[in-house]
């Protein structure tokens, strides 16, 4: 189990919201044309400032798990609530739109609009979920109404973050009546700062944007590079795999990548070097090795002229810091080896 039980407490919905301050630089709700929208005197009363930090005015929360087939709402919801679904699928009406959300994924409610929650017709739903006051939002941040709605997934760090965002709200028995702490704020900031820019897709970009021929490349090469770096591929073995003729597949990396085939193969031999000389005692040749090239001094020279300086000086400046080099990766973002814990 995920979570604790719920806390009998935690179903309260805190009533004295929305707190007014004279002379300071506030975000206004407006109702932006959306249908479906509840209490209006609720949106044009509720003032958020922006500074530096995320800071909320009250947290509460809990787990709930729902009989199969029946509902919440419909409702006007008073305050804001992040939802995470761990067991069974939920059909989230809101603003004239009805979403359907996987267990996984992510709700979030915004003050003053009216929603429904349909529970999996078919299993019991299980699901956990915060509301918040907030009093002041990070300067960079969108305007709440502006956030998504629903993401079928985030990052696994996310479900950690609600947990102990869950966690310290079983532990404080004052909450709601008393104000989160700055330190308190920080979780849910990450939290939703990452809901409110999800940064896996653009990490899985190329999985849906890029060309099929090139995407099923991307991914034969890079699990090459992870699993089995020495195997050599060739041109002809890469168009064949991809289905087209040699001549159109570079045509397409080519717009795609700026980079041929091959050369985005030595690349991502290259990037996979770089924490293998940052964080091993490997010598550069067994670094080069490791990495798929035969000849040592070919693997300098490709290094030395894709970063800018050699393998043994890229290790030197890492161990002298502070800091580290400042070394252009020649691919993009979302096509670099990914990280798998």
């Amino acid at each position: 189990m995920f979570f604790q039980p719920l806390e009998p407490h935690l179903f309260g919905i805190h009533r004295n919201a929305f707190p007014v301050r004279d002379k300071v630089k506030r975000i206004s709700f407006r109702l932006l044309g959306f249908p479906g929208v509840g209490n209006r005197s609720m949106l044009a009363n509720l003032k958020i400032k922006r500074g530096p930090r995320l800071e909320l005015s009250w947290l509460h929360g809990g787990e709930v798990i729902q009989p199969a087939g029946e509902r919440l709402g419909p409702r006007i919801l008073r305050d804001f609530e992040l939802v995470y679904v761990i067991e069974g699928w939920i059909t989230y009406e809101c603003a004239g739109k009805s979403l359907t959300v996987p267990p996984g994924g992510f709700i979030f409610g915004c003050p003053g609009y009216e929603e429904t929650y349909h529970w999996d017709p078919q299993v019991p739903t299980r699901h956990a979920f915060f509301h918040f006051g907030i009093d002041r939002i990070p300067a960079d941040w969108p305007n709440p109404l502006q956030w998504p709605r629903v993401r079928t997934s985030l990052a696994p760090v996310c479900v950690h973050l609600f947990r102990h965002v869950l966690q310290h709200i079983y532990e404080h028995t004052d909450w709601p009546a008393t104000r989160p702490e700055p330190k308190d704020c920080r979780p849910i900031e990450t939290l939703m700062d990452t809901f409110i820019e999800d940064h896996r897709a653009d990490n899985a970009s190329f999985e849906r944007d890029r060309p099929e021929p090139v995407r099923r490349v991307l991914l034969l090469l890079r699990k090459t590079v992870e699993e089995n770096p020495a195997r050599q591929l060739s041109l002809a073995d890469l168009a064949k795999y991809a289905h087209v003729t040699e001549k159109h597949l570079c045509r397409l990396f080519a717009q795609s990548l700026g980079a041929s085939p091959m050369k985005t193969f030595t690349l991502l031999k290259l990037q996979a070097a770089k924490p293998l000389l940052a964080r091993t005692n490997l010598t550069v040749k067994e670094t080069a090795e490791r990495c798929g090239f035969e000849n040592p001094l070919y693997f300098s020279r490709c290094f030395s002229k894709t970063f800018g300086c050699s393998p043994s000086s890229y290790r030197e400046q890492l161990r002298s810091g502070p800091g580290n080099p400042e070394l252009a990766n020649p691919l993009p973002a979302d096509v670099v080896p990914r990280t798998r814990w």
